[in-house]
């Protein structure tokens, strides 16, 4: 009787048990936010697969300019303070053509504000005689010997209304200054030519190129294939300015230094500028000039590349896929709540 008793009690403890296990089982069951319906009880509608359909369709689309989005590189520009970190030279790069202009006496000059004053940058600079009308080059200038033969041939390329082609390139301080392009050297052959009744000297000129820079050019050619249109400012290319006999020009620039992350790879440095220009009448008693006066911006420019992350990426296409189709359910629901209401109406 006793061992009866005790397998009945143990059947009661056992039963007790799988009681609790069986509850604990249905709570955790409960948490299943994923509970599916049996086959028989949902019913696929015609109005259901077209708003699937649709928004298959949404989120594709979605997907697909995400991902334009993602493999997009974006290019951020930011200011600094320029703390001279960087080179305190740089060059000038300028190619002049001069319509008008005699080769003889035409001269290159630059002047810093610390007053370092270069004159006749013949070194670094080359010029190439060019025919009236056509501009066709007629070979490199060669500087005569004496005074008498400069004259003479200032006077022959005037009478022959011969043209100038002015190249080259020039190291300079990295502080305000100017670079001119005048006849100083040869104000007393230019007051000679006055008094012997010779036209006044013209200094009308189209701008090749002009340039402020601290690389090479093969650094700028890298810079343009990376950066595009935004990697140089030259609003002095292809600039021509035409006056009358005895006119000056003159142009302002402000030059910014520009620094361009190399990805990885040391940075590239250039320079970009803006410019103001105007021309005005020359005095009598003095000769024209082409002058242009530069300043430095105490700020620089740093370009960057920024590309997306790609865990927001992830995170943008979760969001997309749950987004549309739980407000699509939610539009069906209301829909089909409407219907079922306006039925009954008119029931």
């Amino acid at each position: 009787v006793r061992c009866v008793q005790e397998t009945g009690i143990n059947a009661e403890y056992m039963g007790y048990i799988k009681m609790q296990g069986k509850s604990l089982m249905d709570k955790f069951k409960s948490l299943d936010f994923y509970q599916k319906l049996p086959p028989n009880i949902s019913q696929s509608t015609g109005s259901g697969i077209c708003m699937s359909l649709l928004v298959l369709a949404c989120i594709i689309g979605l997907i697909i300019t995400e991902v334009q989005t993602f493999l997009t590189v974006d290019i951020v520009n930011e200011l600094y303070i320029d703390d001279s970190k960087y080179s305190s030279r740089m060059n000038i790069t300028y190619d002049f053509i001069f319509q008008h202009t005699p080769c003889t006496i035409l001269t290159v000059d630059t002047v810093d504000i610390l007053g370092n004053h270069r004159m006749t940058l013949d070194k670094e600079t080359k010029k190439e005689r060019l025919a009236p009308q056509t501009m066709a080059s007629l070979g490199i200038y060669q500087k005569p010997e004496n005074y008498n033969d400069i004259y003479t041939k200032t006077v022959e390329e005037m009478n022959a209304n011969e043209g100038c082609r002015v190249t080259g390139r020039v190291e300079v301080n990295r502080i305000p200054g100017n670079i001119h392009f005048s006849f100083h050297e040869y104000q007393n052959i230019v007051q000679q030519l006055r008094q012997n009744g010779i036209r006044n000297l013209d200094v009308s000129h189209t701008i090749m190129s002009f340039d402020f820079d601290e690389g090479s050019t093969k650094e700028a050619r890298v810079v343009k294939k990376k950066y595009g249109d935004m990697s140089k400012e030259k609003p002095l290319d292809m600039t021509s300015m035409i006056g009358e006999d005895n006119n000056s020009f003159v142009y302002y620039l402000n030059v910014v230094r520009t620094v361009y992350n190399g990805a990885g790879r040391k940075n590239h440095t250039l320079n970009q500028y803006t410019v103001n220009k105007y021309k005005s009448r020359t005095q009598d008693n003095n000769v024209p000039i082409v002058f242009l006066q530069y300043d430095i911006a105490p700020i620089y420019v740093y370009y960057s590349f920024r590309s997306n992350s790609v865990m927001t990426f992830l995170v943008r296409i979760i969001a997309i896929i749950g987004g549309v189709i739980t407000v699509a359910g939610i539009l069906v629901s209301l829909l089909q709540n409407s219907v079922y209401h306006l039925s009954l109406i008119h029931i």
